[in-house]
């Protein structure tokens, strides 16, 4: 039985606190991934993995969550995981060399991975169903804000100080969290502690745990490796394996008999594909910026920080829209909005002016935020009080797994661009490359606009 909570907002505070940090560390290194390299001498296929490694550990964690707070308190559990995440920044500010920073990271995505499904949890229980878009639209300036500016404020924090103060400064900010999360979070989730199926939690960990690593090993090693296809394969077996165990089980670790939902299958493809899209963005803009338009480091931090602003205040607004007029008018033209968005970043240039760069990436995250709180909303409202549960955390694994997966393809095609141009001009080159990734983004938003168009008339928000 819900509580009734009498400020919403304030209870789940430190939840969005602590879940904006990992989902803002998911896009921060992007930027600094140049000068981490030159510190310890490592390559640009080395350096990714830092990207790659967070995901993967999220992706392990993730799926289990729900297990986990159905036997644990929730408080518990995003006290725990507040503390993790302090203890990997410490260790990856810390770091020596780059074995030490890799690990830092991964503790991180442990940490994520138990806040992230939480956040959905307490925030739809926390607050009444006539404010479900209120309250996803809250969720949305976190899940598309804090990845979309943390390229920008890291940009800063790598000019004028060093890549270790990304790390530094998310400790007093957790500490902060924890301290709301002790004050205000309220026992709303209900430990019914079912009887846990081990091997359920196996082919969960092996799955997803695979499936990610699989997926970054392209980006390295290239799509010509048959051992990458061979445990691409594996880690697709163990999945399918666990997904129909779950379909059986009486007590699922995760049901997956939520998809019968039309509305929840249509939002959990927009979603992951909004993601998708993001990270993909948000691992090449950066860097094209750098390495394509010559800005400096903090020059690039600052080009992005506008659409991250735009982002933030249209995904407020979104929710705030969807408890008035539904989702399919806001999905639709947000999801056109990012079409247009990116085919206008496909035309940057070597010679592209600044303020041309700024107004496109505006146009691409203020559509990405008009669309995803309407969508989740219309998807997740659709659920009972216990399916929610499980919806958010598969949509949260989707996302995690489909971005991984994006940023590797994105890359990918990065290097095939630069490898077909004849240019001399090593920027030039560059620019050929993100070109090349640019057409993936593009595929992903023909494809999210595409079932945006799916999105029928709803009355859930009534």
């Amino acid at each position: 039985m819900t509580k009734q909570i009498k400020s919403p907002f304030l209870v789940v505070l430190g939840v969005l606190v602590i879940n904006f940090l990992g989902l803002f560390s998911e896009t921060a290194l992007n930027i600094a991934l140049p000068q981490i390299g030159k510190t310890f001498q490592a390559s640009s296929g080395q350096t990714q993995w830092l990207v790659l490694g967070y995901t993967m550990v999220i992706g392990i964690v993730l799926p289990l969550t729900t297990l986990i707070s159905r036997w644990v308190k929730a408080k518990t559990i995003l006290a725990f995981a507040a503390i993790v995440f302090i203890f990997g920044a410490v260790v990856a500010a810390l770091a020596p060399n780059f074995t030490w920073l890799f690990v830092g990271r991964t503790i991180q995505g442990i940490s994520t991975g138990l806040f992230m499904p939480l956040l959905f949890s307490v925030t739809l229980l926390v607050y009444p169903s006539n404010k479900l878009g209120t309250a996803m639209g809250i969720i949305a300036v976190v899940m598309n804000f804090a990845p979309a500016i943390g390229p920008s404020l890291s940009g800063v924090i790598v000019n004028y100080l060093s890549w270790r103060w990304i790390f530094i400064i998310f400790v007093p900010i957790s500490i902060v969290a924890l301290i709301l999360i002790l004050l205000t979070v309220p026992d709303v989730i209900e430990q019914t502690k079912p009887k846990v199926d081990l091997l359920s939690v196996l082919d969960s960990i092996l799955g997803f745990g695979l499936l990610i690593t699989a997926v970054g090993l392209f980006s390295t090693v290239g799509f010509s490796s048959v051992g990458v296809y061979v445990l691409l394969a594996v880690a697709i077996i163990f999945v399918v394996v666990y997904v129909r165990r779950q379909l059986k089980l009486v007590n699922p670790v995760l049901n997956f008999k939520i998809f019968k939902s039309r509305k929840y299958t249509i939002a959990a493809i927009i979603a992951t594909l909004n993601f998708a899209m993001i990270m993909a963005a948000m691992y090449i803009i950066p860097q094209m910026l750098q390495s394509g338009l010559r800005f400096s480091v903090s020059e690039a931090g600052l080009i992005l920080l506008p659409a991250g602003l735009v982002n933030a205040f249209v995904s407020l607004m979104a929710g705030h829209l969807y408890d008035s007029f539904g989702a399919k008018k806001l999905v639709r033209i947000g999801a056109l909005l990012a079409l247009i968005g990116i085919l206008l970043l496909l035309r940057v240039h070597s010679n592209s002016s600044l303020w041309y760069v700024i107004g496109v990436d505006i146009i691409l995250m203020a559509g990405s935020g008009l669309l995803l709180s309407p969508a989740q909303s219309y998807g997740l409202g659709d659920l009972s009080g216990t399916d929610s549960n499980d919806g958010s955390t598969i949509m949260n694994t989707l996302q995690q797994v489909f971005g991984a997966l994006s940023v590797s393809i994105a890359t990918t095609f990065l290097i095939i661009g630069q490898h077909v141009s004849d240019s001399n001009h090593s920027w030039i080159r560059y620019m050929s490359g993100a070109h090349m990734s640019f057409l993936w983004v593009t595929i992903l938003m023909v494809g999210l606009t595409f079932f945006a168009f799916k999105i029928v008339d709803e009355t859930e928000h009534s």
